[in-house]
């Protein structure tokens, strides 16, 4: 039975829930297919687990002792955080039993807990003028700066602290330059939050 994780499929494994899908991207954006040591035990240690539990999900996540995590390995220690968290011992044979969705904190984003109601949705019209927008700021290779981009964000007015996130939730891969993709959520945000903050005249 220690081996029926290794029959399951991804979907099984993440129950269908789309949270497993955008947590992995949180972590490995470039879909490169592995997951560090390191930023996978960052990740976890938001479950709020204590070490010693952790440490009992990862060898099991990583049986093969690889050192890092590919999909499938990441979901199941998805999978055996939700059942620590559900008081269950952490074993694979609890892995076909109805688990809720792990719990982290501090990875709430806007785009993964909101991208369900139409609200935060990215309209085609507005891609389109996001798209432009981004194209008229020259990209190099495909990349603005953080310099190109940060006149466009202050001109939204919207307080520094909030574009700080922005800047945050948009560059997921963290190396300063926003990607067409993440430019177009980085306006989408602003945007959006335009719209819901009080208009200051």
């Amino acid at each position: 039975p220690g081996n029926m994780a290794a029959l399951m499929t991804l979907s099984q494994l993440s129950n269908g829930n789309a949270a497993y899908e955008n947590y992995y991207r949180q972590l490995d954006p470039a879909n490169t297919g592995r997951i560090s040591a390191g930023d996978a035990a960052q990740f976890l240690k938001k479950s709020g687990l204590s070490d010693n539990t952790l440490g009992k999900i990862w060898d099991l996540a990583d049986s093969d002792r690889k050192g890092y995590l590919d999909k499938r390995g990441f979901f199941i220690a998805m999978r055996l955080v939700a059942s620590a968290q559900g008081g269950n011992d952490i074993s694979l044979n609890n892995l076909n039993q109805n688990v809720a969705v792990p719990k982290f904190r501090d990875t709430e984003s806007p785009l993964v807990t909101v991208s369900s109601t139409s609200d935060w949705a990215i309209r085609p019209d507005e891609k389109g003028k996001f798209e432009a927008i981004f194209e008229s700021l020259s990209p190099v290779k495909g990349l603005l700066s953080g310099d190109k981009v940060r006149p466009v964000l202050i001109n939204s007015k919207l307080p520094l602290d909030v574009l700080g996130k922005i800047w945050d939730l948009s560059d997921v891969d963290k190396d300063g330059h926003l990607d067409k993709e993440e430019f177009i959520v980085a306006l989408h945000l602003v945007y959006r939050t335009m719209e819901k903050e009080p208009k200051r005249s």
